[in-house]
């Protein structure tokens, strides 16, 4: 291994670009979303309308002018920073846009969405996949019972042994019904269906859902015309299937008290500290301003803190961002306000969001230091005695 003799510095709370190795990466989009592990950041689907139309774009299969969504599933290699494309072989859908995704052990779990022009069509399919190194055949899972409409712009979540929805829109109305599906019996049903009473949340989409315990926290959202308040939480208590509206405290640790905007299309996500959970918000718009600001919230008081040094660089919207076990939050993609122009990225953001263990600023540092640590063997890298599990990032086992 050779290394670059460059010093490491270690640098939590700061948003920094991920620079990419090798040739392939994904174009820009917005409306896609991530998700990860601890090996790897997956990406599907998303929008572009605006794509130049060189001799490779014309020529790729994945997006098309008059259906320009991709048909594209990603994943990138934390370790190496090298992404690849994964082939779908099977059951690739046509609504990629505004879908929800997250990890469920080994599995990417799909959901939702809308094709172009957004809301005519709308898909109410799970579908799975089995993470990888090879090609990706998707799985439509066969469901019984009430399934929720087709729609796009909803959360979902993985509970005990069950999947969550949560709201959403047809391009037309919007709702903030909850549905689970049991993946054990693959049975459908509603947990709430919105009938318009009072203390009720407003039905939204592109909003976020943090769960702790039994309980579901809605963050943001909105309406074609509106974005709700952050400091008007909803709350879902599973165990006694009630509504509560929470109002969490401003963050009065500045001169001036200031409070987090109202927000939708923002990404959200939580980790888990020895004070509680913590929940992190980044970017989004209210309609009109576009944000580039991170704002925690403190579950166990309801205590918004502005991240006054953790700020993306760009002011951003219509992103997807994920977070590893380990703390560490990867923004992709998205829409930056820019000349009057709305420009989609392809840019992919990290940040620490705590002090991890001694051993993962260690393995960042090494990685900084011999970022081709993948052209080393397997047998190697353990015989000079590096980790099993951080070999297992880098090579990972096939289970």
């Amino acid at each position: 291994m050779s290394s670059k003799g460059k010093d490491y510095i270690f640098e939590p709370f700061k948003v920094t670009e991920v620079k990419y190795r090798g040739f392939a990466s994904p174009r820009p989009r917005s409306g896609h979303r991530i998700a990860c592990d601890d090996v790897n950041v997956y990406c599907f689907g998303g929008y572009n309308p605006y794509l130049p139309l060189n001799t490779i774009q014309r020529n790729n299969p994945t997006w098309t002018p008059a259906m320009p969504l991709f048909k594209e599933l990603w994943s990138f290699s934390i370790t190496t920073k090298k992404w690849k494309q994964h082939k779908v072989t099977e059951n690739m859908p046509e609504e990629l846009a505004s879908n929800a995704m997250c990890m469920n052990g080994r599995f990417l779990m799909i959901f939702g969405g809308t094709g172009a022009p957004f809301g005519t069509k709308c898909s109410n399919d799970v579908i799975t996949w089995r993470t990888c190194d090879g090609d990706a055949k998707l799985q439509i899972l066969d469901v019984t019972g009430p399934k929720p409409p087709g729609q796009y712009g909803q959360s979902i979540l993985c509970h005990d042994g069950h999947f969550y929805t949560v709201g959403g829109t047809n391009g037309f109305a919007y709702n903030c019904d909850i549905y689970r599906l049991d993946l054990r019996t693959m049975i459908w049903e509603p947990v709430f269906i919105g009938t318009g009473e009072e203390g009720e949340p407003l039905g939204r989409y592109r909003h976020e859902v943090v769960r702790v315990g039994n309980k579901l926290y809605i963050i943001g959202g909105g309406t074609g015309e509106l974005a709700f308040e952050l400091m008007d939480i909803p709350m879902y208590d599973l165990e006694t299937n009630t509504w509560t509206k929470l109002v969490p405290k401003a963050d009065d640790s500045m001169k001036d008290t200031v409070v987090p905007l109202g927000r939708k299309c923002h990404s959200a996500v939580q980790i888990d500290t020895l004070s509680g959970v913590q929940v992190f918000v980044a970017g989004g718009t209210d309609g009109q301003a576009v944000f580039d600001d991170i704002w925690r919230l403190n579950v166990s008081d309801m205590q918004w803190h502005l991240m006054q040094k953790t700020v993306l660089p760009h002011q951003l919207y219509f992103h997807s961002s994920t977070v590893t076990s380990y703390g560490c939050m990867y923004v992709f993609g998205g829409i930056e306000p820019k000349d009057n122009e709305t420009r989609r990225n392809n840019i992919l953001y990290k940040v620490w969001l705590c002090i991890p263990k001694l051993s993962e600023i260690c393995w960042e540092a090494l990685l900084s230091f011999h970022p081709s640590i993948d052209h080393v063997d397997r047998s190697s890298l353990l015989d000079v005695g590096v980790p099993l599990h951080f070999v297992d990032r880098v090579h990972p086992q096939l289970k």
